[in-house]
């Protein structure tokens, strides 16, 4: 990845963050045609997740910087393989709607064992907002009645996160 940046003339991800942040034209599209490119090798390929650091990356780089929330679900097998990655909601500056039964459809329709949530705070305040728990705590409840396991929720930021595992918002066994 080092490598790629530098050709491009960013010494780090930070520093294309920051160009991104600032409407650098090049950044946003080398950011727009790398979410595209992994959105389809993703689903084409049926990558599986190496590591937490590396998900979280590729969600700080694709969602991060969004000045409108959005709302992904990650769908993954019963080997933790992605088989979908889906933006299903987006909204304004500092809400958006979800709707539990388009992600229940979705999760069966992609023969989902388990799931991962992330939706971004354009304001960079990362803590949950009282509706995000209410709505995890409702997916997770209904999630167990279909047998599929939801394995984190994360709210993103461009250089951070919040993970409701990591923060005893969700449990599974």
């Amino acid at each position: 990845m080092k490598n790629i940046l530098g050709v491009l003339g960013f010494k780090s991800v930070g520093a294309l963050r920051k160009a991104v942040k600032a409407g650098d034209v090049n950044a946003l599209e080398f950011v727009q045609l790398m979410s595209e490119f992994l959105k389809g090798g993703i689903k084409s390929e049926n990558v599986l997740l190496k590591g937490k650091a590396d998900l979280i990356s590729y969600l700080n780089l694709q969602m991060g910087y969004l000045k409108h929330e959005e709302f992904k679900v990650l769908f993954l097998d019963s080997n933790n393989k992605i088989v979908s990655d889906e933006t299903l909601f987006c909204g304004t500056i500092d809400r958006s709607v979800v709707y539990p039964r388009l992600i229940i459809e979705k999760a069966i329709l992609s023969s989902a064992k388990g799931a991962i949530f992330v939706h971004n705070h354009p304001s960079g305040n990362l803590t949950p907002s009282k509706k995000d728990i209410e709505l995890t705590l409702e997916m997770q409840e209904i999630f167990d009645k279909i047998d599929v396991k939801l394995l984190d929720h994360f709210i993103i930021s461009e250089t951070e996160y919040f993970s409701f595992y990591e923060n005893g918002l969700v449990e599974y066994y």
